[in-house]
C-alpha cells in the first residue's frame, strides 16, 4: 500500500483529495494537516466525509511514500524543503509548475527557484513519461489543464489563440468574500479577469502558443468551460481529426462526436463527478478561425483527480486506479 499524506487538506482541494485518496484501492491514507483545524474532525470541514475517522493534525514530521501539497500559491515553497528527499511530492499550487521568468512576470519573486526544476509539470497526457520517472510533480492549473488540452494537437501550427473561460465558484478557492456571498454570486455571468490570468503562463510554456483568456464567474458549484479561437485554414474534419490522433486511447479525454443525444457538444454537466475533459471542435469557414471546446470538473481533472492520476504513473499503477468514477447525472 501507499502511505500517503496531504498537507494542507481544509480546502475544496483537499476535500477531494480525500474523498479520492480514501477511496484508493492502493492507498493508505495517513496525515492529514491544517493549521487552523488542529485535532478536529475532517467532517467538520467536508461534511461528505463523515464518518471516515479522520481528524486534522498540525505540520509536522510525516511519514508517507508520496506527500500532497494542498496549500495556496506562494505557501508551498516556503515549506517543501521539509520534505523534499522524504517523499515524492505532488504539489497542486502554481509555485513550481514555471519556468522562473514567467513565474516572475506572472506571480513575482520565488523563494526557491533552484527548485523549479525538479519539478515535472504533472499533465499525464503530454508528460506521461516524465512523470513515470519523477519524484516531485507540479499538478496543473484547471482553467490550464482545459485550454492545454485543446490547444496541444495544433501546436506546432498556430502561436496565438484567444480563450473565453466560464469558471465556477469552487475554482476561487474557499476564501470569504462579499463577491462570493450566494445573493452576489448566483445568477450571474460576471467578468472575473479580462486578461493576463497567471494560467495563460502554463499555456505559453507547454504549447509555446500565446493565449489570453478572458475569465468570467457564473453560477456554477463546479467546472471549467473554456472555448478557445484560432485562425487557421482547414475544414471542421480536419480538426476533429487532430483531436482524434493526439488523444487516441486516452483514458481520460473523450472528444465528442454524438449524432444524437444531449451530448452533441461538451457541457459541464456531464463530466462533473470525474476525472475526464470532453473536446469537440467546430470551424468558422467564412472567417478561417477554429473553435476548441473543453469541458471538465475543475476539482478533479483540474485538480485532485489529476494529482491522483500522477500518483498513479508515479508509483506504477494502472493510470485509472481509484479514478474510474463515472460523472453524476443528473447534477
Amino acid at each position: 500500500m501507499i502511505k500517503a499524506a496531504v498537507i494542507g487538506a481544509s480546502g475544496y482541494i483537499g476535500g477531494e483529495l480525500l474523498r479520492l485518496l480514501y477511496m484508493h484501492p492502493e492507498v493508505e491514507l495517513g496525515t492529514i494537516t491544517s493549521r487552523i483545524y488542529v485535532g478536529r474532525r475532517v467532517e467538520v470541514v467536508h461534511p461528505h466525509l463523515k464518518g471516515l475517522g479522520l481528524r486534522f493534525s498540525s505540520p509536522g514530521e510525516v511519514d508517507a511514500d508520496v506527500i500532497f501539497l494542498s496549500v495556496p500559491h506562494g505557501e508551498s515553497m516556503k515549506i517543501v524543503e521539509e520534505y523534499i528527499g522524504s517523499a515524492k511530492l505532488i504539489d497542486l499550487s502554481a509555485d513550481f509548475r514555471l519556468p522562473l521568468g514567467l513565474y516572475r512576470k506572472y506571480y513575482g519573486e520565488h523563494e526557491k527557484p533552484e527548485l523549479i526544476d525538479s519539478f515535472v509539470y504533472g499533465l499525464p497526457e503530454v508528460y506521461r513519461e516524465e512523470i513515470k520517472r519523477a519524484e516531485y510533480v507540479a499538478n496543473p492549473g484547471c482553467n490550464a489543464t482545459a485550454v492545454i488540452l485543446a490547444l496541444y494537437p495544433f501546436r506546432n501550427m498556430i502561436s496565438e489563440a484567444l480563450a473565453d473561460i466560464k469558471a465556477a465558484s469552487s475554482a476561487a478557492g474557499r476564501r470569504e468574500s462579499i463577491m462570493g456571498m450566494h445573493p452576489e454570486r448566483s445568477h450571474v455571468v460576471r467578468i472575473y479577469k479580462t486578461h493576463h490570468h497567471r494560467h495563460e503562463a502554463e499555456v505559453l510554456h507547454i504549447t509555446g502558443i500565446k493565449c489570453p483568456f478572458t475569465v468570467h464567474s457564473v453560477d456554477m458549484v463546479r467546472g471549467v468551460f473554456a472555448t478557445v479561437y484560432f485562425r487557421i485554414s482547414g475544414d471542421e474534419r480536419s480538426l476533429f481529426r487532430r483531436l482524434f490522433q493526439e488523444y487516441e486511447g486516452e483514458r481520460f479525454v473523450k472528444v465528442i462526436r454524438e449524432r444524437e443525444g444531449p451530448l452533441k457538444q461538451p457541457n459541464v454537466k456531464y463530466v462533473i463527478g470525474s476525472n475526464y475533459a470532453h473536446l469537440w471542435a467546430s470551424y468558422d469557414v467564412e472567417n478561417e478561425r477554429a473553435m476548441i471546446f473543453a469541458a471538465i470538473d475543475n476539482l478533479i481533472k483540474g485538480g485532485a483527480g489529476q494529482a491522483v492520476q500522477n500518483m498513479n504513473l508515479m508509483f506504477g499503477l494502472r493510470e485509472e486506479t481509484g479514478l474510474g468514477y463515472l460523472p453524476l447525472h443528473p447534477i
